[in-house]
């Protein structure tokens, strides 16, 4: 009986930090992991672990444990806040977009300043289906952890509007040859005899 009464009290403490936690990290507006910054990653392990030990841990009173749980969220709010409208903050508290690849050119001083090494970069590019980095405009390697690339123009996929572009301006000349061949079989359907 007393296991039980224990289980339940252990399963009521965790329904209760998981739904603060929920709670919380709600109220942070936290993106995808793969978009996480290098402080909001260190936010989530310490919030994991904050949030973790009070549900090991049944001698732990629940309620000051909650206490740190909505001070660092607090504060996350306070630091997204503060980047979000202050330029230094932002500078600051995230990482700015580093240019890896310009004109098809490797920047090797950015790369080093992100511990990127030309393993990296080919996988980067590999994604996009790029072998050779003459076709790059411009690769970023995103404050997010993302990277992005720029095609040089002659190597962009065409769109709709390039191939309205092209239609009309080849159009007279296309059908211009079409008509002029046709005129030619027709002449010399009629120059033949009868």
């Amino acid at each position: 009986m007393e296991v039980l009464l224990e289980s339940l009290h252990l399963g009521g403490r965790t329904i209760a930090i998981y739904i603060v936690a929920v709670i919380m990290v709600k109220l942070m507006g936290k993106r995808e992991v793969g978009q996480l910054s290098p402080l909001d990653f260190v936010v989530g392990v310490i919030f994991g672990s904050v949030a973790s030990a009070p549900m090991v841990d049944v001698e732990l009173p629940l309620i000051p444990t909650l206490v740190p749980l909505v001070v660092l969220s607090g504060l996350e709010i306070l630091a997204s806040v503060l980047s979000l409208n202050n330029k230094k903050a932002r500078r600051f508290l995230e990482d700015n977009p580093a240019i890896i690849v310009r004109d098809g050119q490797i920047i090797k001083d950015n790369m080093a300043k992100v511990r990127m090494n030309i393993d990296d970069l080919k996988q980067e590019l590999r994604k996009y289906g790029i072998v050779d980095i003459n076709q790059v405009e411009e690769g970023t390697l995103e404050s997010g952890g993302t990277f992005t690339v720029i095609l040089k123009k002659e190597f962009q996929p065409l769109t709709l509007n390039d191939l309205k572009t092209m239609s009309m301006n080849n159009f007279d000349q296309v059908i211009g040859e079409y008509a002029q061949k046709a005129r030619s079989d027709l002449q010399s359907l009629l120059d033949q005899p009868r």
